[in-house]
Formats: structure tokens, C-alpha cells, sequence
């Protein structure tokens, strides 16, 4: 029988593989696939990155204009003071701020009018205290001290009642010549507040020194010397009995950054109307309304014939007469607050008629504008 061939100890098998020039292919392919993973990956990283800085940009500017919407168009309600020529005053000094006549009142930043153009802080810009210089006004307007905004932004304040409405009982004097002003229940003011007393035939501001609501059925606000600024001693009220008091609102709108800090991120701020007093420093506390407003540019719509129809729109500068203003036009600048978005270069932005320049920082700007009508002077 024959045997099988074996091969010498010193012969192996022939082996198979890849040769180098396969294996050279195969990376070139692992590294075509590889990179296409990876800029899908960027891209798509970059793309939710753009999403996500739009959707938290359009969503601030929407809880802004709210906002403005809110205050602006109530300003300038004040009763039935457009009716009654002339507004009685038991205020012992006032600070020269206090205008509530007027409705709204705003401030022009100075070079950013329609036609300028100007360039928008840089990161860590510091904030200045706009009564100082910087913005100017017209009609007798007086800014509040310590309103700390960003240069290159315009100011805005409102005067409005509070929607509540008390109904007078009574107003008798009181203990060392005071007068109490005793109201139905439903009343919204409290001490310390600023008041409008009307019957539409006289209108009166009060502040309210103290307010005592234990009867539970009515409300006694007590006008009295012993508040800052205070009744004086010699005023009298001249609303009667079955008219109404409501609580004095005010607002300024600006922007500016969270405690004032240069490294904070730019936002819409307002101070409340606060009565201290004749030492200028009438505003409240800064409260913040809204992240990412970098710029606000406003023009008024100014009735000059007394139709109570606009007749052009123009800075706070160019506004003779506050009581004329019908309208306003807002114009915002929103911006990202996400660190490094790295979505955006430079570019010039256009906000009511001026060109606003920002840095290539990388944050994605968009513009809002809004048109908002002043409810109690339009037809």
C-alpha cells in the first residue's frame, strides 16, 4: 500500500493573508469612513448648537416684548385725568423725577439716533449711571440717579395706575390733623405707596403713610406727614366721597447687567417707582426682566394736531410734549448668553434706523421690533 506523502521537517505549508498593499486600502477606507462620521458629528453638533442659541434667543425676546407690551401700552391711564385740567398734589417735595402727568418719558442714548452708526460694547463693557450723561431728553423729563445702563441704549419710564380700583367710603381727619381715606375691601395698595384720589371732577396724589386693613370689610389709609416725602401739613384733598383710589405704578425700562457687574451678561432691567423723598434718588431696586437684550432703540409716535393719530416718530430728544406721545416703536437686539457658541461673526444690525456693529464674539444676534399703542391716547 502507498503512504502518504510527508513532508521534511525542514518544508512548511505555504500560508495566505493580506498583502501590504490590502492592508494600505483598507485604512484609507477606515479613514474616509471616519472622517465622514466626524463631520457629521460637528455638523450636527453645530446645527443643535445654532437651535439651541435661536430657540433661547427668540424666547427672551418674547417674554421682553411681553413685557414692554404690558407697561406701555397702560401708560399714561391715569383715571379720568384727561378729563380734569389740573392735578392737586398733597406730596410735601417730591423729587424732581416724579412726573406721573406725563405718561412716558424716555432717553435717547446719545449717536444712535435713525442714520447713526455705532458700535455695540464689547464683553465685560461696564455700565454707567445714565443720570450722569450719555442719554439725552426733552420735555422736561429728569432721570432717576443711579439708573446704571449700558451706554448705546435707549431708557424708557412709565406712569400707569394699578388696575385695581377702591371705591371711597369716606376721607375724615384722623388723629394730629391726618386724614383717613376709608375704601371698599378690594383695595391694592399698601404703606409707603404712591395714590390717585379722583371723582373725575378733582384729582389728587397722596402717598398712603400707613394702611390698616384689620376692620376686614374696608381699608383706612392714613395721609400723614410721617413718610418720606409725606402729605403736607397744609393740603387738602379735594376728591370726595364715592370716587376712587387707586396705587400709582412706574417703571423704568433699560438695559443693563446683573449686579452691575462688567462680566455679566447684558439684559432688560426696570426700577420700580420708590419715593425717598427731594434727594433725586426716586427708583426702587433694579429688577432684571430678561436675559440676552443687548440694545434697546426707541422712536415715539407724537400726535401734533391733536387728532390723537401719529403724525411721525422721533427720539426722546425731539419730544416737546410728553402728553403727545401715542405710540412707540421698540426695536431689540437679542443675544445669546450660552458661553462659546462660536455660531456667529461680526455683522451690523439695524434698529430703528441705526446701525448697531457687534464683535466677531461668536453669539448669535437677532433683531425685534414691535409697535405698541398707548391705550388711553388712541381713539
Amino acid at each position: 500500500m502507498k503512504q502518504p506523502h510527508t513532508p521534511s521537517a525542514g518544508r512548511r505549508p505555504a500560508q495566505r493573508g493580506v498583502s501590504l498593499v490590502e492592508i494600505m486600502v483598507a485604512l484609507v477606507i477606515g479613514l474616509v469612513l471616519t472622517t465622514g462620521i466626524i463631520q457629521l458629528f460637528l455638523g450636527s453638533k453645530q446645527t443643535y448648537r445654532f437651535q439651541d442659541a435661536l430657540s433661547r434667543v427668540q424666547e427672551n425676546a418674547r417674554f421682553a416684548v411681553d413685557a414692554l407690551h404690558f407697561d406701555v401700552r397702560m401708560a399714561g391711564n391715569l383715571g379720568c385725568t384727561a378729563f380734569v385740567p389740573t392735578v392737586n398734589s398733597t406730596l410735601n417735595g417730591p423729587p424732581s423725577s416724579f412726573d406721573p402727568g406725563a405718561g412716558i418719558q424716555g432717553w435717547e442714548a446719545n449717536g444712535t439716533a435713525p442714520g447713526d452708526s455705532f458700535a455695540l460694547p464689547v464683553a465685560n463693557a461696564a455700565v454707567a449711571d445714565a443720570s450722569a450723561g450719555g442719554w439725552t431728553t426733552s420735555g422736561g423729563a429728569v432721570l432717576d440717579a443711579a439708573t446704571m445702563a449700558l451706554p448705546g441704549s435707549d431708557i424708557v419710564r412709565i406712569w400707569r395706575s394699578d388696575s385695581n380700583l377702591a371705591t371711597i367710603n369716606s376721607i375724615t381727619p384722623g388723629a394730629s390733623g391726618a386724614l383717613v381715606v376709608n375704601t371698599t375691601p378690594n383695595a391694592s395698595f399698601g404703606a409707603g405707596d404712591i395714590l390717585l384720589l379722583s371723582d373725575c371732577q378733582n384729582i389728587d396724589w397722596v402717598q398712603a403713610c400707613s394702611v390698616d386693613t384689620s376692620s376686614g370689610t374696608s381699608v383706612d389709609a392714613t395721609l400723614s406727614t410721617g413718610c418720606s416725602p409725606g402729605n403736607s401739613a397744609t393740603a387738602n384733598v379735594l376728591t370726595q366721597p364715592n370716587g376712587h383710589a387707586v396705587k400709582l405704578e412706574s417703571f423704568i425700562y433699560y438695559v443693563g447687567k446683573r449686579n452691575d457687574a462688567p462680566d455679566s451678561p447684558p439684559g432688560l432691567f426696570r426700577r420700580p417707582l420708590g419715593i425717598t423723598g427731594g434727594n433725586g434718588a426716586a427708583a426702587g431696586a433694579a429688577e432684571e426682566v430678561v436675559e440676552g437684550v443687548e440694545n434697546m432703540q426707541i422712536l415715539y409716535g407724537i400726535d401734533t394736531n391733536a387728532d390723537r393719530i401719529v403724525d411721525s416718530y422721533v427720539t426722546a430728544d425731539a419730544v416737546n410734549d410728553w402728553r403727545r406721545v401715542t405710540s412707540v416703536r421698540i426695536a431689540l437686539l437679542m443675544r445669546a448668553t450660552g458661553r462659546g457658541d462660536d455660531i456667529s461673526g461680526a455683522a451690523t444690525h439695524t434698529l430703528a434706523g441705526s446701525n448697531a456693529t457687534a464683535t466677531a464674539d461668536g453669539h448669535l444676534r437677532q433683531v425685534v421690533n414691535t409697535t405698541i399703542a398707548l391705550r388711553n391716547r388712541v381713539p
